[in-house]
């Protein structure tokens, strides 16, 4: 009989979805494979693969449903690439995405209900957990919700910035629910102008949740709130105004090199944010009329100025989101074509597209965005119970 000790580490290199179905195999390895360390290793070497398995998760509209899809399983045609869609059931719950927009933290999705309640749950492993409403004073209205982790207390945390009136001068109010403690809390009010649900995504970086916002002076920035000490920050970017700057491994890599012409009749402004192979990037919205090489500018080194490095798009017929990657050489995008939203593979190496279709979900695909399967679970607690 094998040591309890050799068999978690055999079973945390193993998917989510495998050690849910070892952990119906018997009494002994459902305890084993559900304590806090093993989920937390599982979670740090999912985190640390060279290539991180990522899956999308898919909102239908008319009926509010869930489904996911793993881009690992993808079947690659010619023309076009195939995934299979699976509906997640959450009882008779109706979910709805803040405006399309996927907020998301370790396996984690932040959505709300009919009855406009904000649940925190695993599609992996099936957990809800229903958060306390919170009541806003003074008539403040929702701008933005953000999910993150703290490492330091062990808690993850929920951010929401509100204000009374979108005007550039208006206070921007914060607040933080601990999903340890079960409670919302106020902490200082945020320094910069934020915007919007539909305008910018929060998204989740080392210790920090961001967001595209404006300071002072009226120029963009990023964000960065700490969930540790729960205090905003700015994220250096000077260095994306030099806008012919490319990592000296560009040759090499995965990224084709942006020539000095390639930026000259282009006016670019950073208008949303997205993490893609675990690096915080920004991606422009171009404003010029005549628009043919964006790119997407990723952080390979969070907080170092110097690390930014351009990722080229050489494709401008619609407007992009870019979801995550898929491989090394290839990022999963939804552009707008017409009226419709779709999604695609865009080859950064070619720079070629390729339509995906989904099989299995009904009706136009409401995209909230990608996660990786994790056992985390939603209530932070010492045992995760699992239906996976």
């Amino acid at each position: 009989m094998f040591p309890e000790e050799i068999i978690a580490e055999i079973f945390s290199w193993l998917p989510a979805k495998s050690i849910g179905r070892f952990r119906c195999a018997s009494k002994p390895w459902k305890s084993l494979l559900s304590q806090p360390q093993f989920i937390k290793t599982h979670l740090d070497r999912t985190k640390h693969r060279p290539i991180v398995e990522e899956s999308l998760i898919l909102l239908s509209p008319e009926s509010g449903s869930l489904y996911s899809t793993q881009l690992n399983n993808a079947h690659h045609l010619l023309d076009e690439i195939t995934l299979f869609a699976k509906k997640l059931t959450f009882d008779d719950h109706r979910f709805t995405f803040f405006y399309h927009r996927l907020v998301s933290c370790d396996g984690l999705i932040l959505v709300s209900n009919d009855d406009k309640k904000l649940l925190l749950i695993n599609p992996t492993t099936r957990e809800i957990k229903e958060m306390p409403s919170l009541s806003l004073p003074f008539d403040l209205k929702p701008l933005s919700f953000g999910l993150g982790y703290d490492s330091v207390n062990d808690d993850y945390k929920v951010v929401l910035i509100s204000c009374i009136e979108k005007t550039f001068d208006a206070q921007m109010f914060v607040h933080v629910y601990s999903v340890r403690n079960g409670t919302w809390k106020r902490v200082d009010d945020s320094p910069f102008k934020h915007f919007p649900f539909e305008d910018t995504s929060a998204v989740f970086v080392d210790g920090f949740i961001h967001w595209v916002a404006m300071s002072s002076d009226r120029s963009f920035v990023i964000a960065a709130f700490d969930l540790v000490d729960e205090k905003f920050y700015e994220v250096p970017l000077s260095s994306l105004a030099d806008t012919d700057k490319v990592d000296s491994e560009e040759s090499e890599s995965d990224y084709s090199e942006v020539s000095d012409s390639d930026n000259t009749d282009e006016e670019f402004m950073f208008d949303d944010l997205v993490v893609l192979g675990g690096c915080l990037c920004a991606f422009p919205l171009c404003i010029s009329d005549t628009c043919h090489n964006l790119f997407v500018a990723m952080m390979k080194e969070y907080g170092a100025e110097e690390s930014w490095t351009k990722i080229p798009i050489k494709y401008s017929d619609s407007e992009i989101r870019p979801l995550c990657l898929l491989g090394k050489e290839q990022m999963v995008m939804m552009i707008c074509r017409r009226i419709n939203e779709v999604l695609v593979v865009y080859n950064m190496k070619e720079a070629t597209l390729k339509d995906i279709v989904v099989h299995g979900f009904p009706g136009k695909i409401g995209v909230g965005g990608s996660y990786f399967e994790s056992l985390v679970s939603p209530h932070c607690s010492n045992e995760a119970v699992t239906t996976l």
